[in-house]
């Protein structure tokens, strides 16, 4: 079985805790709803009921009351309205006892306070149906009849009315038991969510400080490792400006020297051969000799030009902008050839430097018609700024041209003596090369990157 990892761990146990608070939710929901629903329906049916026995109750005095207006006024008219209250009385109490037959029939026949309406309707209609000067009288009536069926009604709906109140207290009853049940789940529930939180959040800690803590390592390691390949980048440079200062100064100590005695043999034997012929061989051995000999002078510039040592920074380059217009027929202007004395030998070969790749990057690219170099000195810097007219490029959000490492060389370059080089160009607008390195700060640099890789 494949074994999981702590960011599944981590994820189920958030999927788990959302699923128990979102089953929390729905089952508090749930049973608040149906517990409102059942309390709501008991209150409701309670009311009704209620209002229904209070309307029969009122049907019972008001038959009283008719009775005794009937009683103080027997003649036809009295009869007659007395007929119709009846009614009245009679059609509201069969509403008021169809209400509460529906609601609690068993409970009504067990009671008998159907029949008991029913007895007392019909006396009252016996007395409206009784003879003129055959009512019985008034006071025996009213003791002997009608007092005894309204108390004895009266009494029933009082018992129906304390069954519905004792139903209703039953209702509140289970609906209290329903939420005790509910608030113990809900507490259940929550109390399993909590501690499922304060482990998933443990964990989680747990995790993100091991994160953390791999992280600090690896960018540690990450900035040792820069450091490290920013001195090996600066020791690689220096090592080969000192390669290229060697083998200059090899190529032209010695075999230069070794050229021109060849070319000077050459010239001795040219007039004692007498031969055309083998003069014509030596007069072309010495053309060779001096075209090699130029060869080898400019290859021993190239690596390292002596102007750089013997004259300074400003000669340097304005030796190499006359180089680079005569071969690639751009025309330039070149501010600061005055400046540039009694630098570092390390700002000096790293500015040149920086030129020779930016002139090399406009004769391949820029297909320019004006180069515009300038060179400043002040008191604890250096800064030199390259800009041509040509067709330009795109920079990405580095400042790096999308392809070629060249940019990233000068860059380098210019790092590793705590300095620092911008790049402006965008497609048809030209480049601007500004290159800034500060002097002190570099001649300190490079003497102490000589004394750790003494």
């Amino acid at each position: 079985m494949k074994k999981l990892t702590s960011t599944q761990v981590l994820g189920y146990g958030f999927a788990v805790i959302l699923a128990l608070l979102a089953y929390s939710a729905f089952e508090a929901a749930r049973l608040q709803r149906a517990g409102g629903e059942r309390q709501g329906t008991a209150y409701r049916r309670f009311i009704a009921q209620d209002d229904a026995i209070t309307a029969i109750r009122r049907t019972i005095w008001l038959g009283g009351i008719y009775s005794r207006d009937y009683f103080l006024n027997p003649g036809p008219g009295g009869r007659q309205t007395f007929s119709a209250r009846v009614e009245e009385l009679r059609m509201a109490g069969d509403s008021a006892l169809e209400l509460l037959r529906s609601a609690a029939p068993e409970r009504l026949r067990e009671l008998g306070i159907e029949s008991g309406f029913g007895e007392f309707i019909r006396e009252l209609r016996q007395l409206e149906t009784s003879q003129l000067g055959a009512t019985p009288p008034p006071g025996d009536f009213i003791a002997d009849v009608l007092v005894p069926r309204r108390l004895a009604l009266l009494a029933l709906f009082e018992d129906f009315r304390a069954s519905i109140r004792q139903e209703l207290v039953d209702a509140q009853t289970r609906f209290d038991e329903d939420r005790a049940v509910a608030a113990r789940t809900l507490l259940i529930l929550l109390s399993v969510t909590f501690i499922l939180g304060v482990t998933v959040a443990l964990i989680s800690l747990r995790y993100a400080i091991r994160l953390e803590g791999e992280r600090q390592r690896n960018y540690e390691a990450i900035a040792l490792a820069k450091v490290e390949l920013e001195h090996l980048s600066a020791r690689l440079l220096e090592i080969q400006e000192q390669e290229r200062r060697t083998l200059s100064q090899e190529l032209h100590d010695e075999v230069g020297q070794t050229l021109t005695a060849l070319r000077m043999e050459i010239s001795q034997a040219i007039p004692v051969v007498a031969d055309a012929g083998p003069r014509e061989r030596l007069v072309r051995a010495r053309q060779l000799a001096e075209s090699t000999v130029q060869i080898v002078r400019d290859i021993s510039l190239m690596l390292r030009p002596s102007l750089l040592d013997d004259l300074g920074l400003g000669p340097a380059l304005q030796w190499q902008l006359e180089r680079f217009s005569s071969r690639s027929g751009i025309q330039y202007r070149f501010a600061g050839a005055d400046a540039g004395e009694d630098l570092p030998d390390a700002v000096k070969t790293c500015v040149f430097r920086i030129a020779q790749e930016a002139l090399n990057n406009c004769e391949k690219y820029a297909r320019a018609s004006l180069l515009r170099v300038v060179l400043r000195q002040a008191a604890d810097r250096v800064s030199l700024e390259v800009e041509d007219d040509g067709v330009g490029f795109s920079l990405d959000l580095r400042g790096l041209p999308l392809r070629g490492t060249g940019i990233l060389g000068m860059k380098e370059r210019a790092h590793n003596l705590g300095g620092t080089l911008a790049v402006e160009s965008s497609p048809g607008e030209g480049t601007r090369i500004a290159l800034i390195l500060p002097v002190q700060a570099a001649g300190q640099g490079q003497l102490a990157e000589a004394k750790e890789f003494a």
